[in-house]
Formats: C-alpha cells, structure tokens, sequence
C-alpha cells in the first residue's frame, strides 16, 4: 500500500456490497485487479453529484436540447401561420380581383370606389385592412395607378403603359414623373407592354 493510499475498513450492506462485485464482474470479467478502481470511482462519482458536478452538467444539456426543440417547434409553428396568412390572403385576393374584373368589364380603368367595395366585400372594412389590398393589388400588378389620379386605376398593363407614354407626350405628367413610373416597373418589363408596331417607345429606351 502506497503512502497515498487508505485502507477503509467501514461496513456496508452486504447485499449491494455484493450487488456492486457483481456488477464489476460483469463490467470486466473479473473483479481482481477493478474493485479498488471501481470504488474510487464511484466515490468520486458521488462527490462530483453532491457539488452538482456530472448531474448538473447533464440537466444543463437536456434543458439546451429542451430550448432549442422548443425553439425549433416554435419556429414550425410560426411558419405554418405565415403559410396559413397566406393561402387566406391569396384567396382574398383571388376573390377581389375577380369581383372588380366583374364590375369593370366594360372599361380599361375602375374607380377606388369599386375596388374598396370588393376589398370590403372579401377582406375587411378598415382602414389598414383597405390599404394593404389595395397595396397588394398593386405589387403584383392586378391594378396599375393612375399617374396624376390616385382614385382610378388601369386594369391592363398595356393598356397603362399606352396611357402613360400619352399623357407624357400631351404634357400632362412630367418627364420626371413619367420616369419615375417607369422606374417603378423596370424600363424592359415597361417595354413588354407595348405593342411591337408602336412609335410611342419613349426617348432614353436602348
């Protein structure tokens, strides 16, 4: 026995003294050579425990794994509602593009009144409600803004870039305006809707 080594002579329960040579036994088939090791071992195990050591490592770990699941779960659930926001705006929207085409099918342009009656009728009658459709209308080209009339809308890209390059020419918008319309858009998408037997293709075009 070395000088820093301690005979313990305690007396334990001599059913789990038994139960831990066994489980030694089995750890390394034998129990010669592993039981000292296997009882500085454990006792250093159960020291570790009591100063929160191994235990409190492992519970650190399990609420990491706990907040990035629930993060994660979070995360799902959060974009199941923006996909479930959406498919409700796009059939909104589906509907009130339908509802003007049916009340304006008889002319290139429509009124605000009648695009606010469909939003009302499909969306929402607030005001923030009424803005945003007419908004949304506008981003993905379902309407066109009149240039120098914020009530009217074109329906037909063609028929508001035809417009447009008119009302420039006769003076009514100014250039700058005109560009920044065009701007809007893109020169080449604003291009598109012309038709190829025009002369109306605007100076500053390549």
């Amino acid at each position: 026995m070395s000088q820093n080594e301690k005979q313990i002579g305690v007396k334990v329960n001599a059913e789990l003294w038994q139960q831990f040579r066994s489980d030694v036994q089995d750890r390394h088939g034998a129990i010669r050579g592993h039981l000292k090791h296997e009882v500085e071992s454990a006792l250093r195990e159960y020291m570790d425990a009591s100063h929160g050591g191994d235990v409190n490592d492992r519970l650190m770990r399990i609420e990491s794994q706990l907040d990035e699941l629930a993060g994660a779960v979070s995360e799902q659930d959060e974009k199941k509602k923006r996909e479930s926001v959406g498919s409700r705006i796009e059939s909104r929207m589906e509907k009130i593009a339908s509802m003007i085409e049916s009340e304006a099918s008889m002319t290139d342009k429509v009124h605000e009144q009648v695009v606010e009656m469909a939003i009302r009728e499909h969306a929402g009658k607030s005001a923030p409600t009424l803005r945003q459709y007419k908004e949304l209308l506008v981003d993905e080209r379902k309407l066109f803004t009149h240039p120098d009339d914020d009530s009217i809308y074109f329906r037909d890209p063609e028929d508001y870039a035809l417009a447009v390059n008119t009302m420039r020419k006769a003076g009514r918008i100014s250039s700058d305006r005109y560009w920044t319309v065009v701007d809007e858009y893109g020169e080449e998408w604003w291009e598109q809707q012309l038709p190829n037997d025009t002369d109306d293709t605007p100076a500053g075009f390549q």
